[in-house]
């Protein structure tokens, strides 16, 4: 089944229909807390490819700088996801890395997204995109804690494979 929302539509996969209309409500919280976390990521990168641009030496005055970096792509990622991610996700506080391309860059295109919900308080929501010369897949676990969806686990993987890797929100 598929359900379309204002902006895209949601394949609901194997979900009671008493929780089918969770799906807009789940999807809406996780895409506005990837829309919020994009221009940190953004900026991390612009940050990362600025001191590259630089060309310098592996010593302790690029160590320094990347760390910076670092710290305030920490500190930027730990405001937004704040009362928006499970004590368990909260615990890592930044991104996995920074680097060349913002992670969730592929929510300002062309991606898919399946909902699945077979329990009350627990749904996943699966993203489907290309990067990289490769179709990938980021699937999102959220809690809902005190009447509030909440990211609990994230996974990233390919297409091709069943195989999901944990990954820092």
């Amino acid at each position: 089944m598929s359900t379309k929302t204002s902006e895209m539509d949601i394949n609901i996969i194997k979900t009671p229909k008493k929780y089918e209309g969770k799906a807009e409500e789940v999807v809406r919280e996780l895409l506005g807390l990837l829309e919020d976390i994009l221009p940190v990521q953004e900026r991390a990168a612009l940050r990362y490819q600025r001191l590259e641009q630089k060309n310098l030496p592996y010593n302790k005055e690029r160590s320094d700088r990347l760390t910076e970096i670092f710290d305030k792509c920490e500190q930027e990622y730990a405001e937004v996801i704040a009362g928006r991610c499970t004590e368990k996700e909260m615990a890592f506080k930044h991104p996995s890395c920074i680097g060349q391309i913002a992670k969730y860059a592929y929510i300002k295109g062309e991606y898919t997204v399946d909902f699945t919900m077979s329990k009350a308080d627990t749904a996943t929501v699966i993203t489907h995109f290309h990067k990289e010369n490769f179709d990938k897949k980021h699937k999102f676990v959220l809690k809902l804690v005190d009447g509030k969806w909440l990211i609990d686990a994230v996974y990233s993987g390919f297409e091709n494979e069943r195989k999901w890797f944990y990954i820092e929100l």
